[in-house]
């Protein structure tokens, strides 16, 4: 039996079961609402079983944290399940974890964006460091959220101080809300709000633990920054989308550009030193199956670098929308295992 834990509106949902009809493969489908409702684990004995994300409406990020922990107990629960996962619940929780997953990388010796600081626990200590470090622009994460959640792009002038942020987060009446609109925001009291209400500086709400990483120039075309999203599945590039943006954040639900990779006419030795490093990157993580990988490409060198990895990073428009290979595939491989 071939199960799909996921959203049953979703595009996700929707064109995989597309996929599988196709292929005349039964799948059953258990939506999220159920399993956050209270799940029967044992159900899943024998199963062979895809976990999508969850689809998120909540935009308060504290309310976004608690339910994310959820999430993540739950994946830790579905562990235990007697049956063949696509991609395993230990295999997310460990990608999901940025910071952990960096210093895997790290450590594997993949290039990587590099991490400055694991641990951010105010705007003034962040401030200090950038300082001290002389480092003046400076990505701030949260360490598990996704999709542009709460992600800073900070600037600060050396000479007068003055600061500038890019984010899709707003502050109101106290409260951090994600948007779908990047903005820029240079008035510093609200800049360090809102980087002190991340990193959970007030203790009233659960909120990620934050990093900074080091904000490395892109590679540019048509006068627009761009970074990549590279699918790989079962050891293999399925497909690579460009993200192309004139900010700092590339994520294409932030209104940015999306492009046909082979609109760069990259050399083709940039391009399987691109394949290269996402197989060795996923090939770190046990469990992970498929994954979608953002890189980046040096400004000048173009030497290509992990920015991050994700375990639920398959959706791709312009792949299901055409022939909806990569969905296809994962249908034919996991009714293999049923």
């Amino acid at each position: 039996m071939v199960v799909l834990i996921g959203s049953k509106n979703s595009k996700r949902t929707k064109y995989f079961l597309k996929a599988a009809d196709k292929l005349n493969i039964p799948v059953h489908v258990i939506a999220w609402d159920d399993v956050f409702a209270g799940f029967n684990y044992g159900s899943l004995e024998g199963a062979v079983v895809k976990i999508d994300p969850p689809s998120y409406k909540i935009t308060d990020l504290s309310i976004m944290q608690e339910t994310l922990l959820i999430y993540q107990d739950i994946l830790k629960r579905m562990s235990s399940c007697r049956c063949c996962f696509l991609n395993t619940p230990e295999a997310i929780l460990n990608v999901l974890d940025k910071r952990a997953a960096k210093k895997e990388l790290a450590r594997h010796g993949i290039p990587v964006t590099n991490m400055v600081l694991d641990n951010v626990n105010s705007a003034g200590e962040l401030l200090d460091f950038m300082k001290c470090n002389k480092e003046y622009s400076l990505f701030i994460k949260p360490v598990n959220y996704s999709g542009a959640a709460g992600v800073l792009a900070l600037r600060l002038n050396p000479v007068t101080g003055r600061m500038k942020l890019y984010t899709s987060c707003r502050l109101s009446e106290g409260k951090l809300y994600n948007t779908k609109k990047l903005f820029a925001i240079d008035n510093s009291t609200e800049i360090i709000n809102i980087i002190d209400k991340l990193a959970g500086k007030d203790n009233r709400n659960s909120m990620p633990g934050l990093i900074a990483e080091k904000w490395h120039p892109k590679d540019s075309f048509n006068g627009m920054s761009y970074d990549l999203r590279v699918v790989l599945q079962f050891g293999n590039v399925r497909h690579i989308v460009v993200r192309q943006s004139s900010g700092p954040v590339t994520n294409l639900h932030l209104n940015n550009n999306a492009l046909d990779f082979k609109e760069l006419n990259l050399p083709g030795s940039i391009e399987d030193d691109i394949r290269e490093i996402c197989k060795r990157a996923a090939g770190i993580f046990k469990g992970l199956d498929v994954s979608g990988i953002d890189v980046m490409l040096d400004r000048g060198s173009r030497k290509p670098r992990i920015i991050e990895i994700n375990g639920q990073g398959d959706l791709i428009y312009q792949d299901i929308f055409s022939e909806n290979k990569i969905y296809t595939e994962q249908v034919n491989m996991l009714s293999g295992k049923a």
